[in-house]
């Protein structure tokens, strides 16, 4: 950042942010590497980059990069007078909200989260799986392309499926009265989950036969076979890949994942926000700890729902509806010589720029502190700075997040 000599530049100003890559096995590798294109850097030769953190949570915390002082954990930062960097209002102490980069070469877990009375119970019941008592309401957009499993399928679509598949049919309706809805066929799945897991292995190993032979696969099932050969038949989330919704998103389209929501990210770069959490429960296509039991009591079937985010736009800045009281995201698109003015502010904003290059310009007479922030930065700017200008110098996007 810029280090003026006016003191109207370093009593409120913005900071740029150091932050912390998650190097998940599902990650992009080599010249498919994401993040590291993002930064800047060079990808390590077979290493996975899978996710970038930018925010407080303890599993991987951000940094405020001080030219003076050096680096400070940004939740010891905001911890010193969060009144003034946090925010004004006082009803802030914490920040409430954790942006990611998430970049998937593979399919992640099947997966849910929790409400917050859920992940409070599931912590003090098993601390060392959940750690986190948080809830992790998340929205997830796009920046090329996301490709998804999102939601349950209908009751309609679910009976179409056990035509199609007559070996799962017959695994789930055997039993004293049939399965006509999706809900009843998921926890059946359940139930001989746990109590008969060799049965639906062997559903398993028969359906990986015959889609082997077969020569016009739909997505689903060449996910199916290729989710078995990582996994072999024990891993009980293959057949829920055939029980919920693909969804493909282009650039800029959004999903929000409300708790209960099953879902998994199969591949592409996006931008997540979240309540500041690491809360998941796991199902299956993951050699991490897997949780029927728990994941069959937070579990949502609401089939009818569209997870898509809708967009509001204004001028340069579009704003994603998503219902959470944690976080407020935007994005911005500023062509090259356009500027927006941020005014009347009282709360911290934290931004990352993935395209272009801008110059800030706040304080001191005529605006006369100015810093230069490039593709891959990230950075704040506290609750006390009242007002600044941005400037594109080259066409430019950013993501914005804001306390509501």
């Amino acid at each position: 950042m810029a280090n003026e000599k006016n003191t109207d530049c370093q009593s409120s100003r913005p900071y740029r942010l150091e932050n912390t890559i998650q190097n998940y096995a599902w990650g992009t590798q080599n010249q498919d590497a994401y993040i590291p294109e993002l930064l800047g850097i060079t990808p390590e030769a077979g290493q996975a980059y899978a996710e970038l953190w930018v925010g407080v949570h303890p599993n991987a915390p951000s940094s405020i990069i001080d030219l003076e002082k050096g680096p400070i954990s940004l939740s010891t930062w905001i911890s010193e007078r969060s009144r003034e960097r946090l925010s004004m209002d006082g009803k802030q102490s914490a920040l409430p909200y954790l942006l990611k980069v998430l970049s998937a070469g593979e399919a992640l877990s099947i997966q849910a989260h929790p409400d917050k009375i859920q992940a409070q119970g599931l912590h003090q019941l098993d601390p060392e799986h959940y750690p986190d008592d948080n809830h992790k309401p998340e929205i997830a957009i796009a920046i090329d392309h996301l490709d998804a499993l999102v939601g349950f399928i209908s009751d309609q679509e679910f009976s179409t499926l056990l035509e199609t598949y007559p070996e799962l049919k017959s695994l789930i309706t055997g039993i004293s009265k049939p399965i006509g809805k999706l809900k009843e066929g998921v926890q059946e799945l359940f139930h001989l989950g746990e109590q008969d897991a060799k049965s639906v292995a062997l559903t398993i190993n028969h359906i990986q036969q015959r889609l082997s032979q077969k020569t016009n696969l739909d997505e689903a099932e060449k996910l199916f076979l290729d989710q078995f050969e990582k996994r072999g038949p024990k891993d009980l989330g293959l057949l829920f890949i055939f029980l919920l919704n693909r969804v493909q998103l282009g650039p800029g389209e959004a999903v929000f994942l409300a708790p209960g929501i099953p879902h998994a990210y199969l591949k592409g770069n996006i931008i997540e926000c979240m309540a500041n959490s690491d809360n998941v429960v796991r199902l299956g296509l993951t050699s991490k700890f897997c949780d029927a039991k728990a994941l069959q009591e937070i579990l949502v079937y609401d089939s009818a729902s569209d997870f898509r985010v809708a967009q509001s736009k204004q001028g340069h800045l579009s704003e994603y509806d998503a219902p959470v009281s944690e976080f407020r995201i935007k994005s911005l698109d500023l062509p090259e010589g356009k500027s927006e003015l941020f005014t009347s502010r009282n709360s911290l904003t934290m931004f990352l720029l993935i395209e272009g290059e801008i110059s800030l310009h706040w304080g001191g007479e005529n605006d006369s502190c100015t810093c230069i922030l490039k593709q891959g930065h990230s950075f704040i700017t506290p609750a006390n700075l009242s007002e600044f200008d941005m400037l594109a110098r080259s066409d430019s996007k950013l993501y914005l997040v804001e306390i509501p």
